[in-house]
């Protein structure tokens, strides 16, 4: 198996665990069911608080891919590293690229389509940015540039299908990671032992290897299957090993009871109880009555913690006469 910086054994294994975690942990409350346990027509979107900081952060990420894919050719021969370092960084930044256009412009496409208003989602230009990232990370220094491109663009679409699976089935992943990481690393995976071509494996491993991409095996006559087979089977693997450590963890989670907030946090929003948002600062949905009962209900704790404490001095000041 080929794995040049990670789509599989980083990306697989993200979104496969993440795909485990949604599951168990069920949706957040009103984003496919009414507060009277309906089937809404249209799945709730509950939108982040600031598209300019997820902007932000899907650019630190891509930067932060340069190292990422890049770095990974570390321990190629000297002579080949600088071509192996050039051909990861702009393998990378097409796939991602096409990606992210693809993932808009297919966006806008369908929003006209079932709205009749076009619509210019960004998070999808971002997530599909990512989308590509991830599914160019296991073979960015072994294809050519129009392998990349090719790449990126079924990543895009791929990514906002993915999107669709999840709201059909109910899935709620609140930042995209499943479709990203999971289904951008699995194509990704997929995609090297498609497009591995004989010159980049030449260059990253020094000799001529046996096996090539399967494009590549069919232009030079010959039926390959030994390098997708490998891939698939090495995919399948990460999946079975993620599926048998991490669905105990998150049994175990949801067992003891600190797998997902409770109920209130969930209505008000964690920016108020883990960052002291005032009401200004919140959606509109979030009244002053919910803020009054989770406050009310904060203070009923922190009394009932207080009583305790003072219960367990009094037993320490007893048993310390006796």
């Amino acid at each position: 198996m080929i794995d040049f910086a990670g789509s599989g054994v980083v990306h697989v294994t993200g979104g496969f665990t993440a795909l485990i975690a949604t599951m168990l942990l069920g949706p957040r409350k009103g984003r496919f069911y009414s507060d009277r346990g309906v089937k809404l027509e249209r799945p709730k979107v509950i939108s982040g608080h600031s598209k300019s900081l997820q902007m932000l952060g899907s650019f630190i990420l891509w930067f932060g891919w340069y190292g990422f894919n890049a770095g990974s050719a570390i321990e190629v021969d000297a002579p080949l590293r600088p071509i192996v370092i050039a051909r990861a960084v702009v393998n990378t930044t097409l796939s991602g690229a096409c990606s992210g256009i693809v993932a808009l412009l297919l966006n806008l496409f369908l929003s006209v389509m079932q709205t009749g208003d076009p619509t210019y989602k960004i998070s999808s230009a971002m997530n599909g940015c990512l989308a590509g990232l991830a599914a160019i990370t296991g073979s960015c220094g072994i294809i050519e540039p129009w392998s990349a491109i090719v790449i990126g663009i079924v990543s895009g679409i791929l990514y906002l299908y993915a999107c669709h699976l999840l709201d059909k089935f109910c899935i709620d992943d609140a930042v995209d990671a499943i479709p990203v990481h999971l289904v951008g690393g699995s194509w990704g995976v997929i995609a090297t032992g498609l497009f591995a071509s004989p010159r980049g494996l030449r260059q990253f491993y020094g000799h001529m290897p046996e096996h090539v991409g399967l494009f590549y095996s069919w232009g030079q006559g010959s039926s390959d299957f030994a390098l997708i087979a490998c891939q698939i089977a090495g995919l399948l693997f990460i999946i079975g090993w993620i599926l048998s450590i991490m669905t105990p963890f998150f049994f175990v989670l949801n067992y003891m009871g600190i797998f997902r907030s409770e109920a209130l946090e969930e209505i008000v929003g964690l920016d108020v109880s883990y960052h002291g948002y005032s009401i200004a600062r919140l959606d509109e949905e979030v009244t002053e009555a919910d803020l009054d009962e989770y406050y009310r209900r904060n203070r009923r704790y922190q009394r009932a913690a207080a009583d305790e404490h003072e219960d367990e001095v009094d037993v320490a000041n007893v048993d310390q006469f006796e």
